[in-house]
């Protein structure tokens, strides 16, 4: 026959104590519980916990009528079975509920916000394309002139070259004119000078001297 191990009225003892729990319970609504640090009164207390606090269940003490539980902070210690809740409080619900109520109209709040953003966004849009529309325009028109000076300059060079034609055609004619006249008034003192030599040897000439002489 086996011998028992030493450890084995240790383990009946853990077995009769309640076995450990993986679960969550919530303390009652209706106080705040203290957490001791062993299964009676006379035991120092470690820390309060408030109504609703989620606790988790580490073992049970049904004989004692104790529960071993540990804090969201990490305070391991004993509470009353009977200050425990499978389910939190329908006052703490009523409380999440309110803050959930609270956080979506605060996100209500931040999407109007953002609407609002979003709609001045598009106003802000709307009227950088009607400056853009009219800054086509203004360049549009000024291309335009643009095009125009460059054609008044082209019929003004145009106009230039004309009247330096007609510049040069007119001093043409008035060096013509001037040698045509000098001409002319050369013939006329050339014709002068030769009748100043061929008349007074024309017989007709020598006639009336000799009539004279009567």
């Amino acid at each position: 026959m086996k011998r028992l191990s030493p450890l084995f009225p240790l383990l009946i003892a853990g077995a009769l104590a309640g076995p450990v729990h993986a679960e969550t319970g919530y303390v009652t609504d209706s106080c705040t519980i203290p957490i001791r640090r062993g299964t009676s009164t006379q035991y120092k207390i470690l820390n309060m916990a408030p109504s609703g606090t989620p606790l988790q269940i580490l073992e049970t003490n049904d004989t004692e009528g104790y529960t071993k539980v540990k804090t969201p902070e990490g305070t391991v210690g004993w509470i009353l079975t009977r200050y425990l809740m499978d389910q939190p409080a329908p006052r703490d619900h009523v409380t999440q509920l309110e803050a959930r109520v609270a956080s979506l109209e605060e996100e209500n709040r931040g999407l109007r916000g953002e609407v609002e953003a979003l709609d001045t966004s598009r106003a802000e849009l709307a009227r950088c394309g009607e400056d853009l529309a009219e800054i086509r325009r203004t360049a549009a028109q000024a291309l335009t002139i643009e095009q125009e000076n460059r054609n008044l300059q082209q019929e003004t060079a145009l106009a230039r070259e004309q009247v330096a034609h007609f510049e040069r055609e007119n001093a043409a004619l008035r060096k013509k004119s001037q040698r045509d006249w000098f001409l002319a008034g050369a013939g006329v003192g050339f014709g002068g000078l030769l009748l100043g030599l061929i008349i007074p040897i024309l017989p007709w000439r020598r006639q009336h001297r000799r009539w004279d002489q009567f």
